[in-house]
């Protein structure tokens, strides 16, 4: 119990509260060779695709739109920050590649 400083109104004791449960967060197990993880991501980056599609482009021909990201792709070696367009594509290779998709 924890004294909060306040009084009951009726018997002017002091209140005692609970003290908060303690949440435990662990880090997510380390990947293995031929595993990848997508998870959601609530950075302001760009997308590291869509600026790679961008900076090619730039020697000729239209330049593509640039989209924030939503989701973070990792590997054991790579992180990779990817729009909703880009992480459905990277998702099809990654089937086809054989790569497997751990859950958090």
């Amino acid at each position: 119990m924890m004294p909060t400083g306040q009084l009951d109104l009726f018997t002017s004791a002091p209140i005692e509260v609970p003290a908060a449960p303690v949440t435990v967060r662990r880090q997510a197990p380390l990947l293995g060779l031929g595993e990848v993880r997508y998870t959601r991501s609530r950075a302001g980056r760009d997308c590291d695709d869509c600026s790679a599609a961008q900076a090619a482009a730039r020697s000729g021909g239209p330049v593509p739109f640039r989209r924030r990201t939503a989701w973070l792709r990792k590997t054991s070696t790579t992180s990779t920050f990817l729009c909703e367009a880009h992480k459905a594509g990277r998702e099809a290779a990654d089937r086809i590649a054989g790569l497997r998709e751990v859950a958090r």
